[in-house]
């Protein structure tokens, strides 16, 4: 009786911290006389351009950490959970970077930018790495972002690096081929259990995403892939698993959960099962970490 009394007390207590939560975030929405905004997409989300992230804020708050800085291009935003990313502008518009996830909406700043109902910093427009911070007189400032991130457009670092995997099935089928820029060849191993392909990327980078491009047949191969990241071979972290299976040619988009992170080394491995493990081609786009 004193072990139900007590799980009793714990949910009322959880259920009290999640109408407090969610009063606090309908409160700053209420802070505007206007704020309306038209999701470009709903349930999707710009996918491999995030470079910051808040937690337990509301849509407007989202709106305003975009748009308060001159680099942030849009922001994708959880309805369910809260949280808030902010992007930079995409290389290209092309609908492979917009998986569908349920409760995100997806909204392009360049809309409201110079409307004066919704842009705080007309009046004082800030440059690329600094953020426009509204005082309580109504003025504006601008602070540093605390944010650096390179100007230029990342590259794709692992273009025609050294690789290497566990096995190979023939001559034509080499690691290698997973990074010459083609899509039309592509490595594969032989049956293996655990099979994996590595790319030394030959110096640190600030990996921004990874892109895989299946292969154009037997696509299904691709499946329980795990991809990692680090500065050495035997200490590897985790940056996205794919359950799969992929489909022919099929484009896929990975960006790491920490974001902007320093690595050489990234290494594809099928975890579950004897699989060919096999690639159309890897991309790993980021910068070069100059120290």
């Amino acid at each position: 009786m004193h072990f139900i009394f007590s799980r009793w007390i714990i949910c009322s207590i959880q259920l009290i911290l999640i109408i407090y939560r969610i009063r606090q975030i309908s409160a700053a929405e209420g802070k505007t006389k206007i704020f309306t905004i038209n999701p470009d997409e709903k349930d999707a989300k710009l996918q491999g351009f995030t470079y910051r992230s808040f937690d337990h804020i509301s849509p407007r708050a989202c709106f305003k950490e975009c748009i308060s800085r001159q680099r942030c291009f849009s922001f994708n935003y959880n309805k369910v959970h809260f949280t808030c990313e902010i992007n930079l502008k995409p290389d290209s518009v092309s609908l492979v970077y917009f998986p569908n996830v349920i409760g995100y909406i997806y909204v392009v700043i360049q809309h409201y930018r110079g409307n004066p109902l919704f842009d705080p910093c007309i009046e004082n427009p800030c440059i690329t790495d600094e953020v426009c911070k509204s005082l309580k007189n109504n003025k504006t400032v601008c602070v540093k972002d605390g944010f650096n991130i390179p100007h230029k457009t990342p590259s794709n670092v692992a273009l025609r690096k050294y690789t290497q995997q566990i096995s190979t099935a023939g001559s034509d089928l080499a690691a290698s081929k997973a990074v010459d820029g083609l899509t039309n060849t592509w490595s594969r191993t032989n049956l293996e259990l655990l099979p994996y392909l590595w790319v030394d990327l030959g110096t640190i980078y600030n990996i921004i995403r990874i892109e895989i491009i299946n292969r154009n047949d037997y696509g299904y191969r691709l499946h329980d892939l795990d991809i990692t990241v680090g500065l050495h071979l035997d200490h590897m972290s985790m940056c996205a698993h794919y359950i799969g299976p992929g489909t022919n040619g099929e484009h896929l988009i990975f960006q790491c959960k920490g974001w902007y992170i320093e690595s050489r080394f990234v290494k594809m491995t099928i975890i579950k099962g004897s699989e060919y493990l096999q690639f159309g081609e890897i991309k790993v786009f980021g910068y070069e970490i100059i120290r």
